[in-house]
């Protein structure tokens, strides 16, 4: 063979393997192949472990902790490494913050902190350093998937104590009306003349759940366990099936009778979804108020 074909047929071999590895890496970017089975796995939440729990909670604060202005109180959930940050108000049912941990609830608090140090050129220099710490814990007995969780802030420590109440809709349905008695002494409710007793430390589930609209008479009052008695209401309240209510009776200690229980009220209110028929885009704007030049215009009907 001569040398100049020999020479030209070693270089349309070499072009051809060329060629064909542009092809191969071409097609590899035009159709890229799967990720593997186990990366789209670590992205699932993952599952509950032997001895965990899970279900949703509900933070709510009995008394916002007061704060300077322009200052917040960041909380958290925290598991293992992992911490949820939430928003908590006062004595509402807010949104639920998915849990998925052991049965004892562990709410932490960011701690800031300012240290001195030196930067690259030796120049002394502050910065804020970030941590969380503990602030509070429940348990949450399991089985229960709709959690509310009471805080109620420690005087003059930072820290408070949490308290977990179940409000899953088959044992606390709308329409319902249940007294947490905190008191040392016996809580005595009449509610349209149906009577219920809520024992110290205990709640108590009215046996009346609404199904519409309607005032009741309402009557409240403690038995301590001397024989003293003190009612703290007689009053008609009105009730319906969109609401549910957890009324809570308190105990100061030490005070007289006639100031020693407090009651407080907390009202969840039913979301009502908008029916097929609504069509909220529709709606055709109020039109503008025109002022007559004859005649005063109508006072609104209040």
């Amino acid at each position: 063979m001569k040398p100049r074909f020999f020479l030209a047929g070693m270089l349309f071999l070499a072009t051809s393997l060329s060629l064909a590895a542009l092809d191969k890496e071409t097609a590899k970017k035009e159709d890229p192949q799967p990720k593997p089975a186990a990366e789209k796995e670590s992205k699932r939440p993952r599952r509950a472990a032997p001895g965990e729990i899970t279900c949703s909670l509900h933070l709510t604060w009995w008394d916002e902790p007061p704060m300077a202005e322009g200052e917040r109180l960041e909380l958290a959930i925290q598991v293992d490494k992992t911490t949820t940050p939430f928003m908590a108000g006062q004595m509402q049912i807010g949104p639920a913050v998915e849990y998925i941990g052991p049965g004892a609830v562990t709410i932490v608090r960011k701690l800031k902190t300012q240290v001195e140090d030196v930067d690259k050129k030796g120049k002394p220099i502050t910065r804020t350093v970030e941590n969380w710490v503990p602030f509070a814990s429940c348990v949450v007995p399991a089985g229960q998937p709709d959690i509310l969780v009471l805080l109620m802030l420690v005087p003059g420590k930072p820290q408070a104590i949490a308290r977990a109440f179940d409000i899953n809709q088959e044992t606390f349905p709308f329409g319902s009306f249940h007294i947490l008695n905190f008191s040392k002494a016996r809580v005595g409710c009449s509610l349209a003349g149906k009577v219920f007793f809520a024992e110290p430390g205990q709640r108590a589930k009215s046996p009346m759940v609404m199904s519409q609209r309607q005032v009741v008479n309402f009557r409240l009052a403690v038995f301590e366990t001397g024989g003293a008695q003190r009612r703290l209401y007689s009053t008609p309240i009105i009730l319906d099936e969109r609401t549910r209510r957890l009324y809570f009776v308190t105990e100061v200690p030490g005070a007289d009778i006639e100031q020693r229980y407090e009651t407080r009220t907390l009202v969840d209110y039913r979301q009502v979804q908008p029916t097929a028929t609504e069509d909220p885009a529709t709606e055709k704007p109020e039109p503008k108020a025109t002022k007559a030049p004859t005649k005063a215009a109508p006072k609104a009907e209040k």
